[in-house]
């Protein structure tokens, strides 16, 4: 049976992933920090969908519990997304250091941790594929979002090594440069409708560029030109420009 792990679960486009799998007959692993929000998430999904869902409480800043969550699995996954993110104001995550540490733990060293721990397991097997959220904030530093894109531009590069090494192993890795979202991590953000996704809609691309095997996918086109056009723009004018 096909087997999928959800990291991240609870967050508003992993709900949307879980669904999107079930319809497809995946057996689910649920993770998440919120074991009320997780068991109503399976409740909801079993109504619906013929199909075994298991769920376990996983913080992704909790490095000693990795290893331990992995072995706990019931039965190891055949594809995993890793959704985990979190995002806060750039004037806090400056000044406060529990959020400075907690944006660079959520979104890149937790990621490293537990994705290195699933890739060994499936280099050993020999298949497997791991599908992993990262940000078009990490292909410049810009003032608004630095610290946040900094984290995403190092899983960015983390996956694109990942995926180089086990190419030949039989494993795949999916890297996801996701734009803006209507979720609770965009609240207050002044978004561009035209270039943000609902989170449905973001899940089930998600899905299938994962079941597709892509290597690098931007959710939205214009992004990949917009963030090149902003990629090649001269140093010594890019920091003169507003922050946006």
């Amino acid at each position: 049976m096909k087997h999928a792990l959800i990291i991240g679960a609870t967050s508003d486009i992993g709900i949307h992933i879980a669904e999107s799998l079930a319809k497809r007959g995946f057996l689910l692993s649920l993770t998440g920090r919120n074991k009320q929000k997780l068991n109503e998430i399976k409740t909801k999904l079993k109504s619906k969908y013929s199909i075994s869902i298991e769920t376990y409480e996983l913080d992704v800043t909790n490095f000693s519990s990795h290893s331990k969550f992995y072995q706990s699995l019931k039965d190891k996954p055949s594809i995993v997304f890793f959704v985990a993110g979190y995002y806060e104001d750039q004037k806090k995550a400056r000044e406060d250091q529990t959020e400075l540490l907690k944006t660079i733990h959520t979104n890149y060293t937790g990621a490293l941790s537990l994705l290195n721990i699933i890739s060994l397991d499936m280099e050993e097997k020999g298949v497997g594929t791991i599908v992993a959220i990262s940000s078009v904030a990490g292909i410049r530093g810009r003032q608004m979002n630095y610290i946040y894109g900094s984290a995403k531009a190092g899983l960015t590069t983390y996956l694109s090594g990942l995926r180089s090494l086990l190419f030949a192993k039989g494993v795949h890795i999916s890297t996801i440069q996701l734009g803006p979202v209507y979720t609770k991590m965009s609240e207050g953000h002044n978004l561009i409708p035209w270039l943000t996704l609902q989170p449905e809609v973001a899940a089930e691309l998600i899905v299938k560029a994962g079941l597709e095997k892509k290597d690098l996918v931007y959710l939205r086109w214009p992004w990949r030109f917009i963030m090149e056009i902003i990629r090649i723009i001269p140093e010594w004018i890019f920091k003169r420009l507003p922050p946006f």
